[in-house]
């Protein structure tokens, strides 16, 4: 073998080790395609009935109003939700329906600013609805007239009386017409010779001290039973009257300390109608007036006679087919 033969071998020799060595390494380091991965899908909200209670404070009707709505809602397949209130930037696209316990100043813009969102509204105004309203109208004259036919019809020698709010003149003409639709001038045939209803009225910011006296004025002429309102309720006013044996007749529920005292309640019933509409509603077919039904309850203390119900329920059912009117002054 020549030395040239030699020194080849040789060099193919250290050569094929550097060789094996950059293919391992091309082994070891491949290159990494890059990959995109998908962001994930926003989860939609799902529709939803609001309910706005605002400053309601009566319990029956909150009551009331949160389990029907719940199974109104749920049988809708929405979810239900509670607020205080709602301003217009809050009205998205995944509430269905806003229901008001109470007419908003700004029902115009809140409807006009959601034209796909259904609003139901318990309403005691004149206000004609567009086509994504629907108004449950509720009239608080019809209360007070009852509450003014009651207390003359339940108490002996027509000895009614009524707590009455200064400020609401209106209402207050739908007392004494209650009372006068029943016995004209209620004149007293026994001592002390008054005519009835005797009405204090006072500001509606008044004290209890304020309305406990405003009630001592009517009672030391014999009275029987009273009108009391809402705004007057508290525990001295009615600890006051459970010493005496007047009863109280009222448009909206009794507190506790007053119930061993209460006749009855005048109350307005707006849940019964929402559901007879609600399939309308859910369709998207609003822009309706209904009316709210009137009824007495809290009767458990059988201080009204079956008698004397019956008579208070037919004239209810001549106010809701719209043969008496509260404010008519020929009621007498």
């Amino acid at each position: 073998m020549t030395n040239k033969t030699i020194k080849i071998l040789l060099l193919l020799l250290l050569t094929l080790p550097l060789i094996a060595c950059k293919g391992k390494a091309k082994e070891l380091f491949p290159t990494a395609t890059p990959t995109v991965e998908a962001l994930p899908t926003p989860t939609p909200l799902a529709d939803r009935v609001v309910l706005i209670t605002a400053d309601i404070q009566d319990a029956w009707t909150l009551e009331q109003a949160n389990s029907t709505l719940q199974e109104l809602a749920a049988g809708s397949g929405l979810e239900f939700e509670t607020r205080p209130e709602i301003q217009v930037n809050e009205i998205t696209d995944d509430i269905k329906v806003l229901v008001f316990l109470s007419h908003p100043d700004n029902l115009g813009s809140l409807s006009n600013s959601a034209l796909n969102t259904q609003f139901l509204v318990m309403s005691d105004q004149d206000w004609t609805p567009p086509g994504n309203v629907t108004i449950i109208k509720t009239d608080i004259n019809n209360q007070l007239f009852m509450a003014g036919y009651a207390v003359e019809e339940l108490s002996d020698n027509f000895r009614g009386a009524g707590l009455l709010n200064s400020e609401e003149s209106i209402q207050n003409t739908a007392f004494r017409n209650g009372a006068k639709y029943f016995c004209g001038l209620c004149n007293a045939l026994i001592f002390p010779l008054n005519t009835y209803p005797l009405i204090k009225e006072l500001p509606q910011s008044s004290s209890p001290a304020e309305w406990v006296a405003g009630f001592n004025e009517l009672f030391t002429n014999s009275i029987l039973f009273i009108y009391v309102p809402p705004q007057a309720y508290s525990s001295d006013l009615f600890a006051f009257i459970a010493q005496t044996n007047v009863k109280v007749i009222g448009i909206s529920s009794p507190p506790a300390e007053a119930q061993p005292i209460w006749a009855g309640t005048f109350r307005i019933d707006g849940f019964s109608p929402m559901k007879d509409v609600w399939n309308n509603i859910i369709a998207g077919n609003g822009g309706k007036t209904i009316n709210a039904s009137l009824y007495l309850a809290d009767t458990q203390n059988g201080f009204i006679s079956p008698g004397k119900q019956l008579l208070i329920e037919k004239v209810i059912a001549e106010i809701q087919a719209g043969r008496i009117y509260a404010l008519d002054a020929m009621n007498d």
